[in-house]
C-alpha cells in the first residue's frame, strides 16, 4: 500500500468518478485506474462499484475511506511540523572553533544563537586546525570556523571575512612612533612569536619568510593573551589579528599597518564536503559573520 494510492482513492471516493479524480490528482486516468487496481489486489478486496460514469463505494470502500483520510492527514501534519520545526530552530549543532579566533567572536555568537534558537541544543569546541579537519570527517562537527589554508579534499570552504594582521608594540616602545612601518623593520625589534602548532603563528612565518624578513624572536608562547602581555610590557612587539586589535581596551599597546605588504588571513566555515548543511548551520555561520562586523564597527 502506497500513498499516492490512498491520494487516487480518496480522491475518486470525493468526486464520484475516475476522470475527475485523475484531472484532481494531475494524473492520466489509466495510471490511476491501475493504482486503484493494484490497491484492491493487495487488500483483496473491491474498494468500488463501477456504474457507467459514476463510481460508488463499497463496504470495504466504505471501511477504508476514514482510515484513508487519516493516513494522510497526519502525512501532511508530519510534513509541516517538519518545516515548522527546522524554520523554528530545533535541533542539535556541533561548531568547532579555532584558539585564535573563539574569545573574540565566541562568546556573542553563542549569546545570539540561543537567543535567536532557543529551542536548539549547541554544542561548541576549540581547537587546532587538524583536530577540527578530523572531527568534520568523522561527525562530531558540523562546521568548523577557521582560517585557511585547509588541505583536505573532503572539506569545502565558504569565505566569512579577509582579516588584515597588524604590529603591536607597547605604548611606551619609543622607537616604534609612525601609525605604519615597513615590514623589513620587524627584524630591528624583540619579537614575540605565537606557537606554529597555531595556523596563525606558522602564518607569520610564512609571511616574513615570503617578505625576506629575519625575525629575532625572543619567546615562543602558545596564547595570543601571553603575547599581548608580553607586548605591553615593552617585551618585543609581534604580529596580531584585527580581532585582537578591536578587543584590546587595556590601552598599554599601539597597533601599527604595515605599509609596504599586508599580512592577512581569510576566516572561513568549513564542513565536510559531503555532508548538507543544516538550516541550523546556515543561521550560525551568519551569526559569526554578523559578530565580526560588530566587532570592526565597535571596536
Amino acid at each position: 500500500m502506497e500513498i499516492h494510492q490512498l491520494t487516487y482513492f480518496v480522491a475518486i471516493a470525493e468526486t464520484s468518478g475516475f476522470s475527475r479524480a485523475a484531472k484532481r490528482c494531475n494524473v492520466a486516468q489509466p495510471s490511476l485506474s491501475q493504482q486503484i487496481m493494484k490497491l484492491e489486489q493487495e487488500l483483496g478486496r473491491q474498494l468500488f462499484d463501477r456504474l457507467g460514469r459514476t463510481v460508488t463505494l463499497t463496504e470495504a470502500g466504505q471501511a477504508l475511506l476514514p482510515r484513508a483520510r487519516s493516513i494522510l492527514a497526519e502525512l501532511q501534519d508530519v510534513k509541516r511540523n517538519l518545516s515548522q520545526e527546522i524554520n523554528q530552530g530545533h535541533g542539535h549543532l556541533a561548531v568547532g572553533f579555532i584558539p585564535t579566533i573563539a574569545p573574540f567572536l565566541l562568546p556573542g555568537v553563542i549569546k545570539n544563537f540561543a537567543e535567536k534558537f532557543p529551542h536548539a541544543e549547541l554544542s561548541v569546541y576549540e581547537d587546532f586546525t587538524e583536530a577540527l579537519v578530523r572531527d568534520l570527517i568523522g561527525g562530531k562537527l558540523d562546521i568548523g570556523i577557521m582560517s585557511l589554508p585547509i588541505n583536505n579534499k573532503l572539506i569545502v570552504t565558504l569565505e566569512l571575512f579577509t582579516e588584515p594582521l597588524l604590529v603591536a608594540s607597547s605604548r611606551h616602545h619609543k622607537l616604534i612612533t609612525n601609525a605604519s612601518i615597513k615590514v623589513k623593520e620587524l627584524e630591528d625589534f624583540p619579537f614575540i612569536a605565537l606557537n606554529e602548532v597555531h595556523c596563525l603563528g606558522e602564518q607569520v612565518q610564512s609571511f616574513c619568510y615570503q617578505q625576506d624578513v629575519n625575525l629575532e624572536i625572543v619567546c615562543h608562547t602558545s596564547q595570543l593573551s601571553t603575547v599581548q602581555s608580553c607586548v605591553a610590557l615593552g617585551l618585543g612587539v609581534s604580529l596580531v589579528p584585527q580581532m585582537l586589535v578591536a578587543s584590546d581596551t587595556s590601552e598599554q599597546i599601539t597597533y601599527h599597518s604595515v605599509s609596504d605588504a599586508t599580512p592577512k588571513r581569510k576566516i572561513v566555515a568549513a564542513s565536510h564536503a559531503g555532508r548538507l548543511q543544516s538550516f541550523l548551520a546556515q543561521q550560525f555561520i551568519t551569526l559569526v559573520q554578523n559578530e565580526y562586523d560588530d566587532l570592526m564597527k565597535h571596536g
